[in-house]
């Protein structure tokens, strides 16, 4: 006769409210769901994190409990994270005078205030399964709402999306082709320009996202003798965190300029954009944020040219170099470049690694728009 296995007591306690003796035990079986996630994916969501409980204790106080979550909490949180801010800056006008600037914004931008639901999402359904995990109870599912899920909290967010529809979020301009090109014949021949226009040219083909671009090796590169083309191994990219991998492509002035760049560096293995230090010193890496403020300082450099030469150049009238550069306006020219060029959503989301067809969609309206009916019908209408 089989000996009969003595059953384990299975704790029974509120999900809300559970005693003191088990959020030690909760917190870590959570730990442990996570261990199989992408580490920035998981560093996101606990900033995330951070962020909503040092709201919470900075107005609820010191005993506010992020997670669970309270849909009343949520409410709050999402209301502040959008609500208006006024700001006054002082700057100089045209007669060197002093003048207040007054200028208004919501706190968060609409995709970070998602993007902390989303995390909250995440963590309070991952505390229901640490809590089902210990209990044995898998039935708790049943009865457990996510407060992010509920009426109040949904009922929030759509008002405050419409809040932000009639001031659309700003998009990064695109650092077109043809000014890239102009950034490109302005250089100086100096190391520092070495650097940062083949950064600029690298990253329009490449489409890559600026935490791509700084980690990029030597060894990636591959270069064909017949063509003058090229190709780079993108071993690791937002969209890609385990590493699958993926290729983009290198025009023949984007290797000419990788070549003259090497060599001027003796940069031969490792980490092929390195920042330039004072005195001309090659640092040994280059942060991610670098990227837009080189990008930046590039569209001030030609928007000045421009200026300079606008009276004698009628070419340089006509060019405008935008406002709004950043790190994400080669992406948004290449993006746009590509559907003018035909390509499909689907092709423009290989080459940009993009999951979702949202972003390149929104990259390429402009795009779509030259493409269409009234676009035709004034092309036409030149033509004769």
């Amino acid at each position: 006769m089989k000996e009969e296995m003595p059953n384990s007591p299975i704790p029974v306690f509120d999900v809300n409210h559970p005693p003191i003796e088990f959020r030690e035990l909760i917190e870590d079986v959570m730990e442990n769901f996570e261990q199989g996630v992408p580490a920035n994916s998981k560093r996101a969501r606990d900033a995330d994190l951070a962020v909503y409980t040092a709201w919470g204790k900075n107005v609820y106080g010191t005993y506010f409990k992020a997670i669970p979550s309270s849909p009343e909490h949520i409410e709050k949180f999402l209301n502040d994270m959008s609500a208006e801010v006024t700001e006054t800056s002082s700057t100089k006008n045209i007669n060197g005078e002093m003048v207040d600037t007054t200028t208004k914004h919501r706190l968060k931008a609409l995709s970070t205030i998602e993007r902390y639901l989303a995390s909250l999402s995440y963590k309070n359904k991952l505390y229901l399964d640490a809590i089902m995990d210990i209990t044995k109870n898998y039935q708790l599912s049943s009865g457990f709402v996510n407060p992010t899920s509920v009426r109040r909290v949904k009922a929030t967010l759509k008002k405050i999306r419409a809040l932000y529809r009639d001031n659309s979020q700003k998009q990064a301009q695109p650092f077109s082709l043809d000014l890239i090109e102009d950034v490109i014949s302005l250089h100086d021949g100096s190391l520092r320009d070495k650097l940062e226009i083949t950064l600029l040219s690298f990253a329009f083909d490449t489409m890559m996202r600026c935490s791509e671009l700084v980690r990029v090796n030597v060894e990636d590169l591959s270069f064909d003798p017949t063509f003058r083309d090229g190709i780079v191994e993108l071993h690791w990219s937002k969209t890609d965190q385990d590493g699958k991998g993926q290729t983009r492509y290198l025009s023949s002035q984007t290797v000419k300029l990788l070549k003259d760049y090497l060599q001027a560096t003796n940069i031969n293995s490792g980490l092929l954009f390195r920042s330039i230090g004072k005195n001309n010193k090659q640092l040994e890496a280059m942060h991610k944020d670098r990227v837009g403020i080189i990008f930046k300082r590039l569209g001030r450099r030609l928007s000045k040219f421009y200026s300079d030469n606008s009276v004698n150049n009628i070419l340089s009238k006509s060019k405008i170099v935008p406002t709004e550069i950043s790190a994400h306006s080669t992406r948004v020219a290449a993006a746009q470049a590509l559907a003018l060029n035909g390509a499909s959503t689907v092709q423009l989301m290989n080459e940009g690694g993009w999951k979702s067809a949202v972003m390149p969609a929104r990259y390429s309206r402009h795009a779509d728009t030259k493409k269409g009916a009234m676009a035709q019908l004034h092309k036409r209408a030149r033509a004769t």
